[in-house]
């Protein structure tokens, strides 16, 4: 009977970390009000030197291996209406870059005006982001870096799942991909 127990006991946790590991990250339902299907980001000389890392990002949003999402990525060379636009910067130049900040996302409205910046999350719908890159990184910039600011311009908040690239800290995300939890809330926002 002892064992019957231990086993059923195990099994329930077992499930339970299944089940909050999937559980969606969505903070207010504020998302692009154009949708992703056909998400376009610019790429700044500033942040040039990030741009494979910004890629890698998009493929992996777009592909994450949990099957179908709405997202469609495509880099173009102009930053007029596009979802995101990455930018380079360093802490003399942009006083939120403080201590280990190694990016930051904002979010604004049609008319150029900022709905947020990294201090809050949006409360309502926004038409594009700025993701800042703290260029005093080395040049082995972590790839989970611009995948979780991407993440942010997606909507997602950051989620206390160490098995999320939303965690809010690489020393203690276990993942450098996009996980079913994050693509999950993807398809909840977008769907």
């Amino acid at each position: 009977m002892k064992k019957l127990f231990i086993f059923f006991t195990t099994l329930v946790l077992t499930l339970s970390s299944v089940t909050f590991a999937m559980t969606p990250t969505y903070t207010n339902d504020a998302k692009f009000n154009r949708g992703v299907g056909n998400c376009c980001y610019y790429v700044d000389g500033s942040a040039s030197g990030y741009a494979n890392q910004i890629s890698s990002a998009a493929n992996n949003w777009e592909v994450t291996g949990y099957g179908w999402n709405p997202i469609y990525m495509t880099e173009v060379s102009s930053n007029y209406a596009t979802h995101m636009d990455f930018y380079g910067r360093t802490p003399y130049t942009d006083s939120y870059l403080t201590g280990t900040i190694g990016a930051y996302t904002s979010y604004w409205n049609s008319n150029s005006t900022l709905v947020c910046n990294q201090t809050a999350f949006p409360t309502y719908d926004y038409f594009y982001t700025e993701i800042i890159l703290n260029t005093n990184e080395s040049a082995s910039y972590d790839y989970r870096v611009a995948k979780h600011e991407m993440g942010h311009a997606f909507g997602l908040a950051h989620y206390l799942n160490h098995y999320s690239i939303m965690y809010p800290a690489l020393g203690g995300m276990y993942v450098t991909t996009v996980q079913q939890c994050d693509h999950d809330t993807i398809n909840y926002l977008y769907n």
